[in-house]
């Protein structure tokens, strides 16, 4: 079997160099149909405005083959992904579900590792339509299988001694953010319910929207993260919030909690575990995916006790699930 190196640089080799004839005859024909450029050595020297229209051809070649590249390492990714589905395919024929959903699993960790949000490949077309093919066949599975529980894990426990920290802290010296949060998600709460509902998502994860920006719609973070959600303009992207010179869709009331719900639906597909999925939402699912990878670990707590994670994310899991029991569980606290 070809090492993922090899496949890699062979198909980028064979995407660059199909690309290479045409580019370098458009660059020919670019160079010597423009304006006062000539191959006979006694006219005059190419004028600037000429060599300036040569480097502006070079740039353009030069960002062609570029995304020749980028396509050509998200065609590697995708065969390896290939690889774990086709098993999981198998699998599944057969009802073996879990081997199924845990190789579907991987492959969709393949494709996350090799092309976190911000890097180019993540922009492939085929890439994303690949990936959210598989993220389409997890939901599905979980769907099928929990249909009437809303695949709802039990509520969140306030036992865990993180997520009581948090509880006591929203109880005592943080209760005034409660207080606000509780004030601005009496309008929103129908909405949302209705949403989370509607997307297969338990209820309680409307606490994420305290958390993230305290129900704020306005809210706007230096990493550009925007709205109640706070996507950044790349999630957003992929969960089909606008961004115009006029609008910022996910500063939308409904349209940010649809996309939230259906976020998290997916993460919670990938990673099989709400508290590994509030992980992703935090930190980014190409992280969390990397870390699992690495270290074979799929347990949030194990994660967080041995310093795995970084400690905005160690907080992060724990204070949803204090936020989810005082606003939802138990809202009279």
């Amino acid at each position: 079997m070809m090492s993922k190196t090899t496949t890699g640089s062979r198909l980028q080799c064979r995407n660059v160099g199909w690309h290479l004839p045409l580019l370098l005859g458009a660059f020919v024909f670019f160079s010597l149909s423009a304006p006062g450029q000539t191959l006979d050595p006694n006219l005059p020297k190419s004028t600037t405005a000429d060599q300036t229209q040569t480097v502006n051809i070079e740039h353009y070649l030069d960002r062609l083959i570029v995304s020749a590249a980028v396509a050509a390492d998200a065609a590697s990714v995708i065969e390896e992904a290939s690889r774990f589905r086709t098993q999981a395919s198998q699998r599944l024929k057969h009802g073996r579900r879990d081997e199924g959903r845990a190789l579907l699993r991987q492959a969709a960790e393949v494709i996350a590792v090799a092309a976190p949000e911000g890097d180019e490949k993540r922009q492939d077309p085929l890439l994303r339509e690949y990936l959210t093919e598989i993220t389409k066949e997890l939901v599905a599975l979980d769907t099928t299988e929990l249909a009437g529980d809303s695949f709802i894990d039990a509520e969140p426990s306030a036992n865990n001694a993180r997520v009581a920290a948090f509880i006591n802290y929203f109880q005592r010296r943080g209760r005034s953010r409660l207080e606000i949060g509780r004030s601005r998600l009496a309008s929103y709460r129908p909405m949302m319910a209705q949403v989370f509902r509607e997307e297969g998502v338990p209820e309680w994860l409307i606490s994420v929207g305290f958390v993230e920006s305290t129900y704020n719609s306005r809210a706007h973070s230096p990493k550009e993260a925007h709205g109640i959600w706070q996507f950044i303009p790349g999630t957003g992207d992929r969960y089909g919030l606008r961004r115009t010179a006029w609008t910022d869709e996910r500063g939308n009331a409904e349209k940010s909690t649809r996309a939230a719900a259906r976020y998290l639906r997916d993460l919670h597909a990938l990673f099989g575990d709400w508290q590994l999925a509030l992980a992703a939402y935090n930190w980014g699912e190409g992280h969390v995916a990397r870390l699992i990878r690495r270290t074979g670990i799929r347990d949030f707590w194990t994660m967080a006790d041995r310093g795995l994670l970084p400690q905005e994310t160690a907080n992060y899991v724990p204070s949803v699930l204090a936020a989810s029991r005082l606003l939802f569980i138990h809202p009279n606290r």
